[in-house]
């Protein structure tokens, strides 16, 4: 997570966590909102709160357990009608300061993949959790990235070419050559 810049930042210190869980609510004021909205290409943001719990997990690392509740204002993809989305996701995260050898990265830097297995833990980096960066996360993971207002359809004839069906394939470009071959001979 610290590869990107999250549009809205609330740090919160993990370093004296014990088993039991910290409760922590975050809810972005209107400009975080308006900033929020900005980056994801929102129409609005509204009634966004997220709940995290905190707790120790492993030796050197934090388990997250949460809740976002929202709603998304997006425009729809074939009308440009606003379409409005109610967010109600739960998540789950682990970090630890050894994510890659958790990770299953070997030294020459290739990464073993489990398609099956749980996600590996994300790198804690000093004491510090941006539960904000979280926040923004889980909603561009929710948010529906082809939102379509209801009864909105496609045009007739949408997606076709020259009167081809789009399942069609398209001409071959090898093919286009050998019409140059035959015409020079």
């Amino acid at each position: 997570m610290t590869l990107a810049n999250f549009p809205f930042s609330r740090p919160q210190d993990v370093q004296h966590l014990t088993t039991k869980p910290l409760v922590v609510e975050v809810c972005p004021d209107e400009a975080d909102l308006k900033r929020i909205a900005k980056a994801y290409s929102l129409v609005a943001l509204t009634d966004v709160l997220a709940r995290f719990e905190l707790r120790r997990w492993r030796r050197e690392g934090v388990a997250v357990e949460g809740t976002l509740k929202a709603r998304a204002t997006q425009t729809c993809v074939v009308t440009l009608a606003p379409v409005e989305q109610a967010i109600d996701e739960t998540f789950s995260m682990r970090f630890d300061p050894d994510a890659d050898a958790l990770a299953g990265v070997a030294e020459d830097g290739e990464i073993d993949v489990d398609a099956f297995a749980e996600d590996p833990p994300d790198l804690l980096e000093g004491s510090r959790i941006d539960l904000g960066a979280i926040l923004c996360e889980q909603l561009a993971l929710a948010l529906d990235p082809f939102p379509r207002a209801p009864g909105a359809e496609l045009p007739e004839g949408y997606g076709e070419e020259h009167g081809e069906d789009a399942d069609d394939k398209p001409p071959s470009p090898f093919a286009v050559l050998e019409r140059f071959r035959k015409r020079d001979e």
